[in-house]
C-alpha cells in the first residue's frame, strides 16, 4: 500500500490558554501530496465538562461548528498556509502545531487519529459502529453464522472494499458500517457506497457469486429525517440494503433465517 506524507493537528479546547491546559476535541489531517484536509470534531462536550466544568455550551457549540466550517472551506496549498492559519487562532478553540505522519488511506487515517487521540464518546453515539454491530451479533448468537473480515475488489475501479462481516442469503452480503453526521460530507459518503453497491450487485464475484452491499447507517442526531430518507432512497435505487444502527433486529433475523438455507453455498 502506497503512503503519502501528511501532517496532523489536534483541535483543543482551552478556556484559559495562559494556563496551557487543554482537552482534545478533534483532529485535522492534511495530505501534502493531495493538498487535501479532513477534520473530525466531537459533537459531545462531555470531555470538556469533565475537565473544566460547565461552560457556555451554546456559544461553544457555535464555535466548534465555525472552526469546522472554516477548515472545510479554506484552501491550504502548502503546509505553511495551514501553519499560518493555526497561528492566527486566538480564542478558546486552538489547533496544535502540525506533526508529520504517513497517510495510507486518508479517510481511515483521520478516523484512527480521532479514536486514538480524542477517544470514543459513548454518551453521544460517537462510538465505533463496528463495535456495536459486533456486540449485537454476539448477543443474538449469530456471530458463527457470518464470515469475518472480507475484502472484495470493486469492479472497474481496481480498489478493494474491506468489511467486518458478510453472509449468504442468495447473494453474498457485504456488511459495511457507515457514519453519517454534519461533520462529514453526507453526499460523498452516500455516493461512494451507492456506486460501490451498484457495481458489486451487477458484477458477480468469481468465488462469492452474486453480491450485495449492506450498509449499517449511524445517522447523527442533527441530521433531519428528510435527509435520512433521501440517503435510504438513493441506496435502494442502487441495490444497497440499509439498516439503521438503532434497529439491527431485521438484519439479525435475515442472517439467522438464511444460514440453514444457504449453508451449502457458503465459501470455505
Amino acid at each position: 500500500m502506497s503512503q503519502n506524507k501528511g501532517y496532523y493537528s489536534l483541535i483543543q479546547f482551552s478556556p484559559d490558554p495562559s494556563r496551557l491546559e487543554a482537552v482534545n476535541i478533534g483532529v485535522v489531517l492534511y495530505s501534502l501530496s493531495e493538498r487535501k484536509l479532513l477534520i473530525r470534531i466531537s459533537r459531545s462536550n462531555q470531555r470538556i465538562r469533565k475537565f473544566f466544568g460547565n461552560q457556555d455550551w451554546r456559544f461553544l457549540n457555535r464555535a466548534k461548528a465555525a472552526i469546522a466550517n472554516r477548515l472545510r472551506s479554506e484552501y491550504f496549498p502548502s503546509l505553511e498556509d495551514l501553519e499560518a492559519f493555526i497561528s492566527r487562532r486566538a480564542n478558546a478553540i486552538q489547533l496544535t502545531a502540525p506533526r508529520p505522519m504517513r497517510i495510507s488511506e486518508i479517510q481511515q487515517d483521520v478516523q484512527n487519529l480521532f479514536d486514538r487521540l480524542v477517544g470514543e464518546d459513548l454518551t453521544d453515539h460517537r462510538f465505533s459502529i463496528a463495535s456495536v454491530l459486533k456486540k449485537k451479533l454476539a448477543d443474538a448468537e449469530v456471530t458463527s453464522l457470518v464470515q469475518k473480515t472480507i475484502s472484495v475488489e470493486i469492479p472497474d475501479f481496481k480498489k478493494a472494499i474491506r468489511v467486518p462481516y458478510a453472509y449468504q442469503n442468495g447473494r453474498f452480503n457485504l456488511i459495511s458500517p457507515v457514519q453519517f453526521d454534519p461533520e462529514t460530507d453526507i453526499i460523498a459518503k452516500t455516493g461512494k457506497s451507492a456506486i460501490e453497491g451498484k457495481l458489486l450487485y451487477e458484477h458477480p464475484h468469481p468465488i462469492y457469486g452474486a453480491m450485495r452491499l449492506v450498509v449499517i447507517a449511524n445517522f447523527g442526531q442533527e441530521i433531519e429525517k428528510s435527509t435520512r430518507d433521501s440517503v435510504t432512497k438513493i441506496f435502494g435505487e442502487n441495490q444497497v440494503t440499509v439498516y439503521p444502527l438503532e434497529n439491527l433486529d431485521p438484519l439479525v433475523e435475515d442472517i439467522r433465517r438464511s444460514a440453514s438455507e444457504h449453508a451449502s453455498t457458503k465459501p470455505s
